[in-house]
């Protein structure tokens, strides 16, 4: 066996352990908050600071609208004050007087306008007053004036005073003039008004929550849509092994990489469910063999060698040993980021080739080792599955090699995976590619297809189980690779082809 030294193996850093999660000390009630449905969350989220800026500009409206309402009426009772100041005057012993004129609103009895001034002692009102000295009148402003306050009127009806100052004569200042005049129309007005506010509120909230609800409906289809993916897998006759065409159906361009990634965990899963199963079946089919060899033997004579029993055993025990570091190995593929450290490709290459020197020892065949490439050689796996696959496929090309065994390492850019995403680096990653090249017989493009199938064998006479390259095949795509089978160009015997990614530290070609 001729073999390249191989480079010195360099222990990765390991990553740096993750920051503990840090309480952020939530309040009781935002803690129940998220326990709520996405979608009651979702409305209040939409109705909430609807309702209250609804509720704010409703009543800023109000506001606005009932102090339009109070200024104009104020406006109009400043007019008639400046009207009925412009009659006043002060008589000859400096009472006061009203200058005589035409019939106003002032002139009514109980009209609803009346006015009342004062200087001193001296009072004189409207006529519309009759023979009410003063009306009562509350002392505080009413709501959204400053100047004018709510009184009642000779019938018990609701009224509005202004008062100020008249200037008359010599002293001007000292006469104080009130005007009264009618606030039922305008409180009838300003009760409209709340009443149309409220209405429009009120519909404007019809109008957001159902809005709410159907963005809430549309919105949330796709989670819909899959969770009924999703169901039906659990159903009796559900989508089976194609989880990812099953789990291929739209559901939204915002659920989309939630979705592949959910595809592809499930076919992961699915994966390595039938890896198991398969292993279960590899196991009891292997250890067929050893018990139907003792079966047969206690059936031959009446004593079976103690040499021979423990012969078998220990092979048995090696089956399980065997299997059970398979099944370890799947539970690693489960989790990647468990995955033990990097293997020296080289290392594990030439400690295999040296051990099917030991094996095939009475063939004398010819071991070959062709590395093409320079510098260190690192893949990310389980040594056992590297040295599983190795050791099935140069086992059966040392069964069948006229005199010589080829192995060629080398790396290529992989362009596609037979795994699900999930379990792969994605396309373009380099992959370690080993070709085991013999002189032996070969194949017929029949057998090539149908190679690899559980159990199949081409020749009885050769020791085996038939279980080899289907074994090799299933841990290779386990790795995001395949394996390949051909004639070698070279050997003119059968050729096979690993490819698996997983490289971790890769040299450079060599040249020629």
């Amino acid at each position: 066996m001729r073999v390249e030294p191989s480079a010195p193996s360099s222990k990765p850093a390991q990553p740096a352990p993750p920051a503990p999660a840090r309480a952020h000390g939530a309040a009781a009630w935002a803690l129940t908050l998220a326990q709520w449905p996405m979608a009651t969350r979702i409305a209040l989220l939409a109705l909430v600071p609807m309702l209250l800026l609804v509720g704010a500009g409703g009543l800023w409206l109000r506001v606005q609208m009932h102090q339009s309402l109070l200024g104009s009426f104020e406006q109009v009772l400043r007019d008639k004050a400046q009207r009925v100041g412009a009659r006043l005057h002060l008589g000859p012993q400096g009472g006061l007087r009203e200058s005589t004129g035409g019939a106003d609103e002032f002139s009514a009895i109980y009209a609803g306008w009346y006015w009342r001034a004062h200087a001193g002692s001296d009072v004189l009102r409207s006529r519309s007053l009759w023979d009410m000295d003063s009306l009562p009148a509350e002392p505080a402003p009413t709501t959204g004036s400053a100047t004018l306050h709510r009184a009642t009127g000779p019938l018990q009806e609701p009224l509005l005073s202004l008062t100020q100052p008249v200037g008359l004569g010599q002293a001007p200042g000292q006469v104080t003039l009130t005007v009264y005049g009618p606030a039922a129309q305008l409180h009838s007005s300003m009760r409209q008004i709340d009443r149309t506010l409220a209405v429009a509120g009120l519909v404007l909230m019809l109008l957001t929550g159902g809005l709410a609800w159907l963005q809430v409906r549309v919105g949330l289809a796709p989670l819909r849509r899959l969770e009924t993916m999703l169901a039906a897998l659990r159903a009796p006759q559900g989508a089976g092994p194609d989880v990812a065409r099953h789990l291929a159906a739209p559901t939204g361009r915002d659920l989309q990489p939630l979705q592949n990634e959910l595809a592809g965990l499930l076919a992961h899963n699915a994966h390595v469910v039938a890896r198991a199963r398969a292993h279960a079946v590899d196991l009891n089919h292997a250890l067929k063999k050893p018990l139907a060899l003792l079966s047969a033997q206690a059936s031959a004579q009446p004593q079976v060698p103690s040499s021979e029993v423990r012969h078998q055993v220990e092979a048995m025990a090696q089956l399980v040993d065997r299997y059970q570091a398979r099944t370890l190995s799947d539970a690693l593929h489960a989790h990647p980021g468990s995955t033990g450290q990097a293997v020296d490709v080289r290392d594990c290459v030439a400690q295999l080739l040296r051990m099917m020197e030991r094996l095939h020892a009475t063939q004398e065949l010819d071991w070959v080792l062709a590395d093409t490439i320079h510098g260190p050689l690192h893949w990310r796996g389980e040594r056992a599955d590297l040295e599983e696959v190795l050791g099935n496929v140069l086992d059966n090309a040392g069964k069948w090699a006229a005199s010589r065994v080829r192995l060629t390492v080398s790396v290529a850019v992989s362009a596609s995976s037979s795994v699900p995403s999930s379990t792969q680096g994605g396309a373009g990653h380099t992959c370690l590619c080993l070709d085991i090249e013999d002189d032996g017989p070969g194949m017929t493009p029949e057998q090539l297809q149908a190679a690899g199938e559980r159990g199949v064998r081409f020749d009885e006479s050769v020791q085996g189980s038939g279980l080899g390259l289907a074994i090799a095949s299933q841990i290779v795509q386990a790795y995001g690779g395949h394996l390949q089978l051909r004639k070698s160009e070279a050997l003119k015997g059968l050729g096979v082809r690993l490819e698996m990614q997983g490289l971790v530290t890769v040299g450079r070609s060599k040249p020629g």
